[in-house]
């Protein structure tokens, strides 16, 4: 008997707190149908890694939206692409985000970091999201990839608007169409002029010189960057910022064992899952334990479900700062892994050395929620940091 979800998973009240819609979605079955959006909804942890690993029969070639609008006019990029031609636009694109290039990249972000945490450690409330999380994603990041400065001003925006097609055909995503359409009109007409040398659009430039993609996916392939660069980075850090803030005694642990900073990391975007899913169209039928999507169907596959999943993560909902959870469906799982996760997972850990350096405190107030169809997290997070001379000198007194 197939399991039957009528609930939305797009509605406003399901954007700001889908947990419990994901509970009751695990607990329907492995696989359940959502008739209001006529696709299937995979939730738990272990069907979740199942079907990412699945890239033969679950394709991502059809587009990986949950509207056939954006998947019909779906660009050559890496995200919808299958077998030889993801090989090899993936092996293009990763080039810069490989071990040798950030390791070379981290000096700068190091001292960029706690040039950052400095400026902000004056027990002064500013808004965490703006300054302290997008930081290194808008000045450093932005400018790796190397597009003129008009295009930078706008990667953000650009960003959103991507994310937010990539739901539902709803407001929200039909608000982001002309957004998106810009993007497109600016990739289709980027020159190799106007980008930086040695920038990352420009390596894919090269890549097309040398025959291992072509001018049209190396011109198309910028989305790649400009899209999972930026909001997934600034949306994990600033749930970081907010859960050491909130959670009694997290921070002071950090504090007293830095070897904890890893650890962090993944568990804040485990909790984070700054990306709530993407689609999969069935090529074949794919098989669940119990539950089958048929051919020809597209299954909404939720990577926030699977990090929330109690069948895998004890106490699934809290925040350990001891837990590691290094296997986590935060940045994807199997042929379609984040190839930026690298890069993300060392600005964040750098950003909370340089926090556990110098600040005493953390503390956050109400954040406001960030609307987005396949995005989550804060738009806004009013934080203050206190910095250890000054709480050293007041206890003192």
């Amino acid at each position: 008997m197939t399991a039957v979800f009528e609930g939305d998973l797009y509605s406003r009240a399901a954007l700001r707190d889908p947990y419990p819609l994901y509970a009751r979605l695990r607990d329907l079955g492995p696989a359940v149908w959502m008739p209001r959006r006529r696709m299937w909804a995979v939730s738990r942890y272990d069907d979740v890694r199942a079907a990412l690993r699945a890239d033969q029969a679950l394709v991502s070639g059809h587009g990986v939206a949950a509207n056939e609008t954006v998947n019909r006019l779906t660009a050559p990029v890496t995200l919808t692409s299958d077998g030889e031609a993801h090989d090899r636009r993936r092996h293009a694109l990763i080039q810069p985000l490989t071990p040798a290039p950030l390791k070379d990249l981290r000096p700068r972000l190091e001292a960029e970091a706690a040039d950052l945490v400095d400026s902000l450690a004056d027990g002064r409330t500013f808004d965490a999201m703006a300054t302290f999380a997008a930081h290194l994603p808008v000045t450093i990041v932005a400018e790796l990839v190397g597009l003129d400065a008009w295009a930078r001003k706008r990667m953000l925006r650009w960003a959103a608007a991507a994310f937010n097609t990539l739901g539902v055909m709803n407001l929200r995503g039909l608000a982001a169409v002309p957004l998106m359409r810009g993007l497109a009109r600016y990739v289709r007409h980027l020159d190799r002029r106007d980008v930086t040398p040695g920038g990352w659009a420009d390596r894919l430039f090269e890549a097309a010189d040398r025959g291992v993609i072509s001018p049209s996916e190396a011109r198309a392939m910028v989305i790649d960057y400009v899209a999972p660069a930026l909001d997934t980075t600034i949306l994990a850090t600033g749930h970081m910022l907010w859960r050491l803030a909130v959670t009694p005694g997290a921070y002071d642990a950090v504090r007293a064992e830095p070897a904890l900073i890893a650890s962090v990391v993944n568990e804040s975007v485990r909790l984070a899952s700054p990306i709530r899913g993407f689609t999969r169209y069935a090529a074949e039928a794919f098989e669940l334990e119990g539950a089958t999507i048929p051919k020809g169907d597209r299954a909404l596959i939720l990577f926030a479900s699977a990090n929330r999943d109690p069948r895998h993560y004890p106490d699934a909902d809290a925040f350990e700062v001891r837990r590691n959870p290094r296997d986590h469906v935060g940045w994807g799982h199997g042929p379609h892994t984040c190839v930026g996760m690298h890069l993300a997972r060392l600005e964040m850990e750098i950003l909370l050395a340089a926090l556990v350096e110098r600040i005493e405190r953390v503390e956050a107030d109400r954040p406001t929620p960030a609307w987005n169809n396949v995005l989550q997290g804060f738009a806004r997070l009013p934080a203050r940091l206190t910095p250890i001379s000054r709480a050293a000198g007041a206890r003192a007194a």
